[in-house]
């Protein structure tokens, strides 16, 4: 799949957010796109989450590896942001590695905010430790359009 550059940037801007623990902003990184590109901005989120994901636990997460995460995530992320139950945040990690995050006991617009709370989260804690979390981006952008 072409990475869409405008629909890139909105999402790299909610990335940007995220690390500043900025939910203004945050909001606001969506301002100016349709529905159609809102949509594919989620679905790149969702795939940065899977791919990340599935770069960390590359035998395949354990439900007890996922709730683990999701309360790492959780405890970070909690002085700006209410990510909701942990149950609910590992089932939208592993959801997000088959790339449906379709979940029901979780509104649609917390899935949205959740996915790109928890790709901010996961870009920064699982790079490497001479990568910028930008770079680690670009890669899996990069694996994003080679996977068509």
């Amino acid at each position: 799949m072409q990475v869409d550059e405008r629909v890139e940037g909105a999402v790299r801007e909610a990335y940007r957010a995220v690390i500043a623990k900025d939910g203004d902003r945050l909001a606001a990184a969506f301002a100016g796109l349709n529905e159609d590109e809102a949509q594919m901005a989620v679905r790149y989120a969702v795939f940065v989450v899977g791919f990340i994901v599935k770069d960390v636990f590359r035998n395949g997460a354990t439900e007890a590896e996922l709730s683990e995460l999701a309360d790492k995530i959780i405890a970070s992320e909690s002085p700006w942001v209410d990510l909701g139950r942990r149950e609910d945040l590992a089932r939208l990690l592993a959801a997000a590695t088959s790339g449906n995050i379709v979940a029901s006991s979780t509104a649609r617009a917390d899935v949205v905010g959740n996915i790109l709370v928890v790709g901010g989260f996961l870009l920064t804690s699982f790079r490497l430790d001479d990568q910028r979390w930008w770079d680690y981006l670009d890669e899996i952008w990069a694996a994003m359009e080679a996977a068509g």
